[in-house]
């Protein structure tokens, strides 16, 4: 996940759903049935509410302002970025990240602008759940969650972990909550925005659920070393494209 991770991956999965069919156990996906329902939940959610303003956000807005939102959000999360690089072991990904924070922070006015990948600073991806399963620990089965989407017992587990030590989850100024709810709203419209066209894609596949899964899975095997086959499924939306 990027450094972006906690709005723009909810709302790129909360989007990702179709198919409510039921089919037999799956050795793969032990919690079908419930995850399915869950996909079934999401999409309604998005195609009212989600896509719409999506949409919306991107007709009245022109891209560099769309970038800047973006980077903005990204930004706040090179804390939590940081730490996780040091619980992996990775010293140069952590003073990176730290490097990014303390430019686009300054010079780049807030993180409105990536003055860090301008000069040759690139964005890391790190998270708990990444975190964990560079230690070891297996990933569990396969979750669909309301609102938030795609996980695994790991990966929620480290959702929790990062949102507990991110500073800004502690920031107020004079109780003034500006920075946190703009953060919200700027991470959910820019994510949303971000992938309309991947979702589509993904739409358009027989199952669109078991598509979804394949990709989450193989998508986050390969962040923790333990890249997987690809499957049939999973040839139509170029795995590029998605940032789960």
């Amino acid at each position: 996940m990027s450094s972006k991770a906690l709005p723009a991956v909810i709302v790129a999965l909360v989007c990702l759903a179709g198919c409510a069919s039921t089919t037999p156990a799956n050795p793969e996906d032990p919690y079908e049935t419930f995850n399915r329902r869950m996909f079934g939940f999401n999409d309604s959610l998005d195609r009212a509410v989600l896509e719409p303003v999506a949409r919306g956000y991107r007709a009245v807005t022109v891209e560099p302002v769309r970038d800047g939102v973006s980077n903005f959000v990204g930004n706040l999360g090179e804390p939590v970025t940081f730490a996780n690089k040091l619980l992996q072991g990775k010293l140069i990904g952590a003073t990176g990240a730290v490097g990014r924070f303390a430019l686009n922070s300054t010079v780049g006015i807030v993180g409105i602008f990536d003055v860090a990948s301008a000069l040759g600073i690139e964005e890391g991806e790190a998270d708990f759940g990444q975190t964990l399963g560079i230690w070891g620990f297996d990933p569990g089965p396969y979750l669909v969650l309301p609102f938030l989407g795609s996980s695994s017992p790991r990966d929620l587990t480290g959702f929790g972990i990062d949102r507990a030590i991110d500073p800004f989850n502690y920031l107020e100024f004079e109780g003034d909550d500006t920075l946190r709810v703009a953060r919200i709203v700027g991470g959910a419209l820019s994510g949303r925005e971000s992938v309309l066209e991947t979702v589509d894609d993904l739409r358009t596949q027989i199952d669109p659920y078991t598509a979804a899964r394949r990709f989450y899975v193989r998508n986050r095997a390969s962040m923790v070393g333990k890249p997987l086959p690809p499957s049939p499924d999973t040839q139509k939306v170029p795995e590029s494209e998605l940032d789960f």
